[in-house]
């Protein structure tokens, strides 16, 4: 064990330790990120103290063979669980199979320790790998799949255009991790996982910022910044939600809060594939629409039927306000743009009969304007 490998395992786990501070000193994350997001750092941390110590012990005698052989059970059991710390970072719904499978895994690990078929430690304390160490690779790449997998899942969720950053530290990792599997001497696994745990606390903080926490769409910040870097036609479509302090004050804000979902779902359904949906404000909504401008009256349609089937199941949801105005960059003001949008949904809202036709979809002759 050369001086060098003990200093980057020991990079590795200070490393970690200060995005534990990091961590418990934000004010953007939620207490269940916060949680997840400290297990990820302590975990990397102990299994990278784990494989150096292991390191360490390699050789010693047979004085050491029982504490090589939990060091490695200990090790061969935790590092499996970064990558589904990972999925519950951004999607925290995973625990309880993911705790039975890294479970499972654990007791092989540690049965293991015994027989010897996925790893052996002999009489002199050196460790190597055995004839099923296959289950280990094959649970460890499960785990970092799912979590690639959860983290792309969650971009198209949250409407994030992080792709290429994405792309970056997944190659990133892919590329660190094959190097100690194509040649073991050289001990890069667990610094490459600890770079890979800073930047993904930065990707998943970049989402945080960026995402309303009722809705889960693209919130103001989210919205002034695509505004401000339009560069291509589009269509900026703008909704209100109808007399919601009514609703507030009627019902409670509870109601309130759950129309809004309702409102957030239904945008997301017909609009996420074409554009990018915005909380802009308490009760108001937009969609920039780079897709299918063409056809935007027919993608409205979508909308109000998807929230006349909410309103099927729940009478008391409010109707919501509509105005839309193409834009081209090169030939009109953004300002004057959002101005017409605006104008068009308070038409909307404030005529009633030409805004509904019984079924809360746009009349015909209004959609047209």
């Amino acid at each position: 064990m050369t001086a060098y490998y003990s200093l980057i395992m020991a990079m590795a786990a200070f490393s970690m330790l200060a995005m534990l501070i990091c961590v418990n000193s934000s004010g953007t994350m939620s207490r269940v990120k916060k949680r997840y997001f400290r297990l990820l750092f302590i975990s990397v941390a102990l299994a990278a103290f784990c494989e150096w110590f292991g390191a360490f012990l390699q050789g010693t005698g047979s004085t050491t063979q029982a504490l090589h052989t939990v060091v490695k059970a200990v090790e061969l059991s935790v590092a499996p669980a970064i990558g589904f710390l990972i999925a519950e970072v951004v999607e925290e719904k995973y625990t309880k199979a993911i705790l039975a499978f890294l479970a499972g895994n654990a007791v092989l690990e540690c049965l293991s320790g015994f027989l010897g078929f996925i790893y052996h430690v002999d009489g002199s304390s050196n460790y190597t790998h055995a004839a099923f160490y296959w289950i280990y690779i094959a649970v460890y790449s499960c785990s970092m799949l799912f979590g690639i997998v959860t983290i792309i899942r969650s971009m198209k969720r949250y409407q994030y255009g992080g792709a290429a950053y994405l792309i970056a530290i997944i190659v990133f990792t892919v590329f660190g991790i094959s190097v100690q599997l194509v040649n073991s001497d050289l001990k890069t696994d667990y610094i490459t996982i600890a770079i890979t745990s800073i930047m993904l606390y930065v990707f998943t903080l970049e989402m945080i910022q960026q995402t309303d926490e009722l809705t889960g769409l693209v919130n103001r910040r989210g919205y002034e910044n695509c505004l401000a870097n339009i560069d291509e036609p589009c269509v900026i479509l703008m909704f209100d939600v109808d007399s919601f302090k009514t609703i507030n004050d009627s019902y409670g804000h509870p109601f309130g809060d759950r129309c809004l979902q309702e409102v957030g779902s239904a945008l997301r359904a017909s609009y996420a594939k074409y554009g990018k949906c915005f909380r802009i404000g308490g009760d108001e909504f937009c969609v920039i629409l780079t897709k299918r401008m063409e056809q935007v009256e027919a993608v409205n349609t979508d909308f109000f039927r998807r929230m006349t089937q909410f309103r099927r199941k729940e009478a008391r949801v409010p109707y919501v306000s509509i105005g839309y105005v193409p834009f081209d960059p090169e030939a009109n003001n953004l300002a004057d743009a959002l101005k017409e949008a605006d104008a068009m949904m308070y038409q909307y809202k404030n005529d009633h009969k030409e805004r509904l036709d019984g079924g809360g979809r746009p009349a015909a002759g209004h959609a047209a304007k």
